[in-house]
């Protein structure tokens, strides 16, 4: 992929439950987690729904609205002034999933089982570019990657880039037994586990040092 500068594999795999060490074969390499330098970028949970994130001199923090109705609503504030609100149901987590630091903006994931998507820079990505869902902001290389989703395709974006061959589907997950299949991510490497004509692959995408 030297349009971007990255490194795109491969591994097919039998069925959507596997041995994670049959994959470590493949890659020659653990599970990629977040390096002790990549967890100073992400914002610190102030409670069991919410989070704070110190970038420069600007505090950025998250807070919902509490109501009676399954629907909440949750916003994104810098310094006091709300960025974003997005409506979101606490089903069997919270949809505020994360806030971390790309490039001086902030990175807001937020999903449930009715959405998801990442508000970047005060934007709403889904909206950027055309996307019904968006799903696990990584930062690598200091640029956004994520996995869209479009009608009954799922695709990765990179520095706004839709990047690699589409699936019919990628395993997401934020919750239980199935966040063992789900995207994972750290040490310059983003991984997910996607179904193609059939065949399931795991994927792994690096930059050209890694």
């Amino acid at each position: 992929m030297d349009e971007v500068d990255l490194v795109w594999k491969e591994c097919p795999v039998l069925q959507k439950y596997f041995d994670w060490k049959k994959v470590e074969d493949c890659f020659g390499h653990s599970m990629p987690l977040l390096s002790e330098d990549e967890k100073t970028r992400y914002g610190e949970r102030t409670d069991l729904d919410n989070f704070q994130l110190v970038i420069g001199q600007d505090i950025y923090r998250t807070d919902f609205n509490k109501s009676l109705f399954p629907t909440q609503r949750y916003t994104l504030y810098r310094n006091g002034k709300p960025v974003k609100t997005l409506r979101g149901e606490f089903g069997g987590h919270s949809p505020n999933i994360s806030l971390q630091s790309l490039g001086g903006e902030a990175v807001w994931e937020f999903a449930d089982h009715n959405q998801a998507t990442i508000v970047y820079d005060g934007q709403d990505i889904r909206h950027l570019y055309g996307l019904d869902n968006a799903y696990r902001p990584y930062s690598l290389a200091d640029k956004l990657m994520f996995i869209g989703q479009k009608g009954g395709e799922y695709f990765v974006v990179y520095d706004g880039l839709r990047i690699g061959p589409d699936f019919d589907e990628v395993v997401i997950a934020y919750c239980c037994e199935m966040v063992l299949y789900s995207v994972h991510f750290g040490q310059g490497r983003y991984l997910f586990l996607g179904t193609r004509e059939g065949q399931y692959y795991l994927v792994e995408i690096t930059t050209l040092e890694n």
